[in-house]
């Protein structure tokens, strides 16, 4: 059907607010509705597209106050950025993938007076884009607090500088636990993907400074590294690593052991336990007695990472147990320390991609191992990769890493190939690499500092914390 002809009961609508730059009179020719005419519905363009394709639906009588005009497409809820009565400008929504278009227009009291639905469908293009999930932040003022409570109700993560799924959540909920650990705000708190959602744990009035962590084997006991600002190796009168069970939801902090400055923590599949320290930039076994968790002093080095300077050094342990990825944020490279299931012990790393030369956001470099360049590796997560497994791959995990200084999200290959995924988009349009910018992921997306960094792989999406924009952001297929 070309045409919908709907005679309009109650119709006066009235110009309110959207932004000046989407009403400009010199493309726009606003016309009030009248109510004596019916409305009309005639056509939409373009035809086709993805996530945030700019779409006109075109007709007559609409009113011009876009506030009382609702478009959905494909069942997902389209915004309307401005009406001058004959089109209606919308964006497309994500994930409209049976592309019908229904138009619904209201009067100023509220009263429906058209309902429409085009018979011609929308062809929605699925695509890669980056997104964001939560961003609580005033523009003016630049206050951009941490908020618990639900999305829809202003949540937000401004910092995240480590992310994991929980292994095993209460009800099957999609839970993301996120860490903070500067600028007063430290603290760990929860991302309720399924509730849609924000809780805190703990603040960090209760320590210092709370880095990275992990969750043991069995999943039940999340294990949390603290710079307690104890720098020489042997001091043990402050504890380096801190325990929450899941069986106390999560609400009760004790110490796990006593160590100097710690940065990272990998719980191995069979119970042992290794962090780094500042000083010597070593990695440490934990010594422990039967039980989980238990109290201990003990320690002994595998090996000096970074020997010639204290450095803030990350692990994260490959989901096999065989071997940790270890990387610094004062260090370019991304090594690789095997596991010695006999001798329990990690051995001396490789270098797996980059080197220790110190980047600056306009020196990154794509490239195979030494001859990759990155900026401030933050934190990453390892992604299984369905094509490694069908080659038969002993290793069929990707390493996936937030960048802070390069403003962008790495993908390293099990063979050192590092490529940019997202991030640094436009740089000749304004000679910056960061910003804030949904879309795309190489040609429009921006990040501003991105640390943390997960993947959800039954809906394959990684969140990202953005900590320069001060908000949760996600990279997927919509």
């Amino acid at each position: 059907m070309d045409k919908h002809l709907i005679v309009a009961l109650m119709c006066c609508l009235f110009m309110v607010g959207c932004k000046d730059d989407f009403k400009d009179p010199s493309i726009w020719d606003f016309k009030p509705c009248d109510p004596s005419k019916p409305i009309e519905f005639t056509d939409f363009t373009p035809k086709e597209g993805g996530v945030r394709t700019r779409m006109y639906i075109m007709g007559s009588n609409f009113g011009t106050d876009e506030s009382k005009i609702h478009v959905t497409i494909g069942g997902q809820k389209t915004p309307v950025i401005a009406c001058d009565g004959s089109k209606i400008h919308c964006m497309l929504p994500a994930r409209a993938y049976n592309g019908d278009i229904k138009v619904v227009i209201n009067d100023k009291d509220g009263n429906v007076v058209a309902d429409y639905a085009f018979e011609e469908r929308f062809d929605y293009k699925s695509q890669v884009v980056v997104g964001t999930l939560l961003r609580n932040y005033n523009s003016e003022t630049g206050a951009a607090p941490f908020q618990d409570g639900a999305f829809s109700e202003g949540a937000g993560i401004p910092r995240s500088d480590w992310m994991m799924f929980d292994p095993k959540p209460d009800n099957g909920d999609k839970i993301i636990f996120t860490s903070s650990f500067t600028d007063g705000s430290e603290g760990i708190r929860m991302i309720n993907l399924t509730k849609q959602e924000v809780k805190t744990i703990y603040t960090g009035s209760r320590s210092p400074k709370m880095q990275t962590f992990t969750f043991s084997a069995d999943g039940d006991t999340l294990l949390i590294a603290d710079d307690n600002g104890k720098g020489n190796l042997g001091d043990v009168s402050m504890p380096n690593i801190h325990y929450l069970l899941r069986s106390e939801g999560f609400q009760k902090l004790r110490p796990y052991s006593y160590a100097s400055c710690t940065y990272a923590v990998a719980y191995m599949p069979d119970g042992t336990v290794f962090f780094t320290t500042y000083t010597g930039g070593s990695i440490m076994k934990l010594i422990r007695n039967s039980g989980v968790p238990v109290i201990d002093r003990t320690s002994t080095v595998c090996f000096d990472f970074l020997k010639s300077a204290g450095r803030q050094i990350k692990m994260k342990a490959h989901p096999s147990g065989k071997f940790v990825y270890v990387f610094s944020r004062y260090d370019g490279g991304i090594y690789k320390s095997d596991y010695d299931p006999v001798t329990k012990m990690l051995v001396s790393p490789t270098l797996v991609a980059g080197s220790s030369y110190g980047g600056s956001a306009g020196d990154l470099r794509e490239g195979v191992g030494s001859l990759a360049r990155f900026g401030l590796p933050w934190c990453g997560d390892f992604v299984k990769n369905p094509k490694y497994v069908e080659e038969g791959k002993e290793d069929v995990y990707d390493f996936y890493i937030a960048d802070q200084l390069g403003h962008c999200i790495w993908k390293i290959t099990p063979e050192g190939i590092a490529s940019i995924v997202a991030g640094r988009s436009n740089y000749t349009a304004d000679n910056a690499y960061n910003g804030y910018i949904d879309g795309e992921p190489l040609h429009e997306a921006r990040f501003n500092s991105p640390k943390s960094i997960t993947y959800d792989e039954e809906e394959e999406t990684f969140y990202i914390g953005d900590t320069g924009n001060r908000c949760v952001r996600y990279l997927r297929t919509e």
